[in-house]
C-alpha cells in the first residue's frame, strides 16, 4: 500500500511538471486554505441582482477567500500588489497608493462598493491605502471592457469591493490583532449574527504605525548613507454596519461605512521636511432593495458618499480643505427572453457637490446613464452586447458599446476562447474642470477602443491535481487623454493633448494539489505592457513613441503555498521592471524583486479557533522605490493572531 501511494505521488508530480513545461506561467490571486479541521457545509448565499451575472467573453478575477483572511489586517494596496498582476504606485508606508491597469492611469480605474462607484469625484481615483481588507467579504476585478458591466469610465478596469450576508442561524465573533516593525499595530473586530431571514454584521478597525524605517539616501553625494524616515506617522479607524432582511421574493439591505485617517506625509529624499499633514474622512451609506417577480428581477440602489480631505503644509503655509458629496441612484431590471437570452436594463444617476478652497465657488455636476445588456448563452457559445448612453451636464455623449464572444472548445470541458471589443468614455474629473486657475471647463471627454482576446482552461488532471491557465492579449487606443502641462502662465493647466496606445499580454498558471492532509498551490504570472505616447499637439514634445511614465514594461510574480493539517506556509515573489520618470524616458527607476514569507498554525477548539501567523516582508532587504525619491522599507516583520468564536 505504501509503495502504491509513493507511485501515485510521483505520478502526480510528473503530470504537474509536464503541464508547467508546456504552459508558460503568469499571475496568481489566491492563498492556500488551511481549513482541514473545519466542518464544511453547503454554502447558502443570496445577494443583490447585479447586472453582471453571466457576462460571457470578458476577463474577470476573484480574489480567493483565504487570501482575504490572511490580509484582513492590511490594506487593499498590499493585497493587490502581492496577489495580482496589477501595478500599484505607492508613496510608501502610510502614503497614498493608487492602482493602474494595463498602462492606463489611476483615474482610469474605478473602485466600486457593491457596484457603486466610490472614487473621489475631485480626483477621479481612490487611495487604496485607506481600504482595510478586513472590511469586505469579496474582491472582484474586471479588466478592460468587463468594467462596463458595472459602471462607465473604467477604461483600465474596475475593482468591486463586496459585502454580503451568509444566511446561517449562528453568531460569529472574530478578533484579529497584529503588531509589527516600525511601531505598527492593527485591531479588527467582526460580529455577525442572525437567522435565515435577518442578518446583522458589525465590523470595527483601528490601526497605525510610526513608519520610522531606515532607508538609503540615493540623493546623497556620499555612498551608502542611510537615514531614518521622519514625519511619517499614520493612524486609521473606522467601522461598518450592515443589516439584511429577506423573504421569498424580497431582499432589503442597509450598509453604513465610516472611517478616518490622520497622516503625516514624509518628504522626498533630498527635500527638507515641509511639515505636511493630511486628514481623510469618509462616510458611505447604501440602501438596496431587490425583488423577484416571476422570472423578472428588479433592483433599486441609493448611495450617499461624503469625502473630506484636508491637507496642510506648514512651510508653504498651505491649508487646503476639500469636501465632496455624491448621491447615486441606480435601478436595474432583468428578464429572460426565451430559453437562452436575457435582457438587462440599468439606469444610473450621479450628482456631485464640491466645496473646496481650490475652487472659485461651490461646484455641482449631474451625470446620468442608461444601459442595455443582452446576454445569449446556448450550448458552447455565449455572447454579450452592451450599449450605454451618457448624459453629462445636459449633453448627450456619443454612445459607448461593448460586444463579447465566448466559445467552449470542448463539450463539457472548461476550455474557452474569449474575445471582446469595447468603446468606453471617461468624463473629466472635477479637478480637471474647475481646480484653481489650471482647471479647464472646455475639456473633451477621453474615450478608448479596447480589444481583448484570451484563452482559458480549468482542467482536473487527476483526483488530487487541478490546473488553471490563462493567456490574454489586449490593445487600448485612448484619444484625447487628459494631462496637466505647464501653460503659458506660471501655473499648470489640464489639456487634451495625448493619444496613447497600450498593448500587451497577460499569462497565468495555477497548479493545485490536494492529497490526504497536504494542500499545495503553485501560481505564477507575467504581464507585458507596451504603453506608448502618441502624437502631441506641442511641437517640442519629445515623448512621442516613448513608454508612459511609471508603467513597467515587465512584471512577474510567483507563489508557493502549502498546508499540512493545522500548519501552513507561503512564499510570495514579485518582480517590477524599470519605470521611466520622465515623458521622454530620460530618467528612470530601476526594477526590483521582492520576496515575502509567512508561516502559521490554526488551532481548532470546541466552538472556536485560534490562528497565529508570522510574516517577513522584503525578505532580502531590497532597497527600492515605487515613486522617485519616496523610499519603501527594507526587511520588516509582523505577527497576527486571529481568534474566532461560533455559537
Amino acid at each position: 500500500m505504501e509503495i502504491t501511494k509513493k507511485r501515485t505521488f510521483v505520478s502526480h508530480v510528473k503530470n504537474t511538471l509536464v503541464y508547467m513545461v508546456f504552459f508558460l506561467p503568469v499571475h496568481y490571486s489566491g492563498q492556500i486554505s488551511t481549513d482541514l479541521d473545519t466542518i464544511k457545509i453547503k454554502e447558502v448565499v443570496i445577494s443583490r441582482n447585479k447586472p453582471d451575472t453571466e457576462a460571457s467573453g470578458y476577463k474577470k478575477t476573484k480574489i480567493d477567500s483565504s487570501t482575504l483572511v490572511n490580509y484582513s489586517n492590511r490594506n487593499l494596496s498590499d493585497m493587490l500588489s502581492e496577489n495580482t498582476d496589477i501595478y500599484i504606485k505607492s508613496y510608501g508606508m502610510g502614503g497614498t497608493s493608487t492602482v493602474a491597469f494595463r498602462g492606463t492611469t489611476a483615474s482610469h480605474t474605478i473602485i466600486d462598493w457593491n457596484g457603486i462607484n466610490i472614487n473621489s469625484p475631485m480626483l477621479g481615483q481612490s487611495d487604496l491605502s485607506l481600504f482595510p481588507v478586513g472590511l469586505v467579504d469579496d474582491v472582484n476585478i474586471y479588466f478592460g471592457g468587463a468594467s462596463m458591466l458595472l459602471n462607465n469610465g473604467g477604461i483600465g478596469g474596475t475593482i468591486n469591493l463586496e459585502t454580503a450576508p451568509v444566511w446561517n442561524k449562528e453568531t460569529v465573533i472574530s478578533l484579529n490583532s497584529g503588531i509589527g516593525s516600525f511601531g505598527s499595530y492593527s485591531e479588527l473586530l467582526k460580529v455577525k449574527t442572525g437567522n435565515n431571514k435577518f442578518q446583522t454584521v458589525t465590523k470595527a478597525f483601528l490601526q497605525g504605525s510610526e513608519n520610522d524605517f531606515r532607508y538609503l539616501n540615493t540623493q546623497s553625494i556620499q555612498s551608502r548613507i542611510t537615514e531614518t524616515r521622519t514625519n511619517n506617522q499614520v493612524s486609521q479607524r473606522g467601522f461598518v454596519q450592515e443589516f439584511y432582511y429577506k423573504n421569498s421574493e424580497n431582499l432589503l439591505s442597509a450598509r453604513f461605512w465610516y472611517q478616518s485617517a490622520d497622516r503625516n506625509l514624509s518628504h522626498p529624499i533630498g527635500i527638507p521636511d515641509q511639515g505636511e499633514k493630511q486628514f481623510d474622512q469618509s462616510l458611505r451609506t447604501m440602501l438596496n432593495y431587490d425583488r423577484v417577480v416571476g422570472k423578472s428581477n428588479f433592483s433599486l440602489t441609493s448611495a450617499w458618499v461624503m469625502d473630506r480631505m484636508n491637507y496642510f503644509n506648514h512651510v508653504d503655509t498651505i491649508d487646503s480643505r476639500n469636501l465632496s458629496k455624491m448621491l447615486t441612484l441606480k435601478a436595474g431590471f432583468e428578464n429572460p427572453i426565451g430559453d437562452f437570452t436575457k435582457l438587462k436594463i440599468v439606469l444610473d444617476e450621479e450628482s456631485n457637490v464640491i466645496n473646496s478652497v481650490n475652487y472659485t465657488h461651490k461646484t455641482t455636476r449631474n451625470t446620468a446613464s442608461a444601459s442595455a445588456i443582452i446576454e445569449w448563452n446556448k450550448a458552447r457559445v455565449g455572447t454579450t452586447i452592451l450599449i450605454r448612453e451618457i448624459l453629462d451636464r445636459q449633453t448627450l455623449l456619443i454612445p459607448d458599446f461593448s460586444a463579447a464572444l465566448q466559445l467552449r472548445l470542448i463539450n463539457a470541458q472548461e476550455y474557452y476562447i474569449k474575445a471582446n471589443l469595447s468603446r468606453n468614455s471617461k468624463i473629466p474629473t472635477m479637478n480637471d474642470l474647475f481646480y484653481g486657475s489650471g482647471g479647464n471647463p472646455d475639456l473633451k471627454n477621453e474615450y478608448s477602443l479596447i480589444y481583448e482576446i484570451s484563452y482559458e482552461m480549468n482542467q482536473k488532471i487527476s483526483v488530487p491535481l487541478r490546473l488553471k491557465y490563462n493567456l490574454t492579449f489586449f490593445r487600448y487606443a485612448i484619444d484625447d487623454m487628459i494631462q496637466w502641462q505647464p501653460g503659458e502662465q506660471i501655473y499648470w493647466t489640464a489639456e487634451n493633448i495625448k493619444k496613447v496606445i497600450s498593448s500587451g499580454a497577460e499569462s497565468s498558471l495555477s497548479v493545485d494539489y490536494k492529497y490526504n492532509h497536504l494542500n499545495a498551490t503553485i501560481k505564477a504570472g507575467y504581464i507585458l505592457t507596451l504603453a506608448k505616447y502618441g502624437e502631441s499637439k506641442y511641437k517640442n514634445d519629445n515623448s512621442e513613441g516613448k513608454q508612459l511614465m511609471y508603467v513597467p514594461v515587465n512584471q512577474a510574480n510567483a507563489s508557493l503555498r502549502m498546508g499540512y493539517k493545522s500548519f501552513y506556509t507561503s512564499w510570495v515573489s514579485s518582480f517590477t521592471g524599470t519605470r521611466y520618470t520622465a515623458t521622454d524616458n530620460s530618467a528612470f527607476l530601476n526594477g526590483y524583486f521582492i520576496n515575502n514569507v509567512m508561516a502559521g498554525m490554526k488551532l481548532p477548539l470546541k466552538s472556536s479557533s485560534v490562528d497565529i501567523n508570522f510574516n517577513v516582508e522584503n525578505l532580502f532587504n531590497i532597497n527600492y522605490q515605487s515613486i522617485a525619491n519616496y523610499p519603501l522599507p527594507g526587511r520588516y516583520y509582523n505577527i497576527k493572531i486571529l481568534f474566532q468564536f461560533i455559537k
